[in-house]
């Protein structure tokens, strides 16, 4: 067994638990909790969007809505093979709010409960079960011509100063070289989700800012090369958040070298032109929302 095989391996996932909304002859103030008294969850699985893992855990055709709450936990797990013979667990807590036509649409095996003042009731790190497809993450292919299964958890944030919204250029190192996103990036093993956006955003823009509240969640699945040149099945997982910057100023990129090359503050109107990723469209959605509301 190789000394990188001894290395206990590091495993992160995403749990999505639902908060179904009291709707049309449930118990006022009530929400669906399942046998353990928690709420309906599920690991989200490789290449699957938030949405279709809220409709699994609970059963029913549920329609997801707004972001309500981000948490997250490590503990250390068994693993599927010798060479995992223990996996680190990064699990991070995702609470999705969701709508039902009626209340006689609920599974019967969740019941209407009042939920009181302390918080959402989520199942406990250790009893959500580390599965197999999981684990499989962490093994080589067999086939050596194969994709590497990836599933990456990001955090981004939409910040707004002066009409503007903070942008970043992504650098030559990415696959998107001169497109624009929203400041923010990868969150590391361990770390909480509003903690790893307040890092990428000081890093890729200089700007100190603070997270005013949850914003949206989403994933893309593709297959494709990545920068060092790796077929890679790859699920990108991105949770997007709002912030506030400490003092407006000019961007700076301090993480030279990176995956940004440029930051800076583009007018909301001039925003759709300068060539925006995905998740930079739906960051602009929400900006424009936010200032429509003012």
């Amino acid at each position: 067994m190789t000394q990188e095989l001894r290395r206990r391996p590091a495993l992160q996932r995403v749990v999505v638990h639902v908060a179904v909304r009291t709707v049309r002859g449930a118990p006022a103030g009530g929400v669906l909790l399942d046998a353990a008294g928690v709420l309906p969850h599920v690991v989200l699985a490789h290449g699957e969007t938030p949405a279709a893992a809220a409709r699994r855990a609970v059963g029913a055709p549920v329609v997801p809505g707004a972001v309500l709450a981000v948490d997250d936990g490590v503990r250390r797990a068994p693993g599927a093979r010798d060479e995992l013979a223990e996996v680190d667990v990064h699990s991070v807590h995702v609470v999705l709010a969701a709508d039902l036509p009626s209340a006689q649409a609920a599974p019967p095996a969740l019941r209407w409960a009042p939920v009181g003042g302390g918080g959402w009731p989520l199942a406990a790190d250790a009893d959500v079960a580390v599965e197999q497809a999981e684990l499989a993450r962490l093994l080589p292919p067999a086939d050596p011509r194969a994709p590497v299964v990836r599933q990456r958890l990001a955090c981004y944030a939409v910040v707004l100063g002066d009409g503007g919204l903070l942008l970043t250029r992504l650098s030559p190192l990415t696959p998107s070289p001169g497109r624009w996103t929203l400041p923010g990036g990868g969150v590391d093993h361990g770390e909480h989700p509003l903690a790893a956006v307040v890092r990428e955003v000081h890093e890729e823009t200089g700007m100190d800012v603070e997270v005013d509240g949850l914003a949206d969640i989403a994933a893309e699945h593709f297959t494709g090369r990545s920068p060092r040149g790796v077929l890679e099945d790859f699920h990108a997982v991105r949770i997007l958040v709002t912030a506030t910057p400490l003092q407006v100023r000019e961007p700076e990129v301090l993480d030279v070298g990176g995956s940004t090359d440029l930051a800076r503050w583009v007018p909301l109107q001039e925003a759709e032109s300068v060539g925006l990723v995905a998740v930079a469209h739906r960051g602009l959605q929400i900006a424009l929302g936010a200032q429509r509301a003012l």
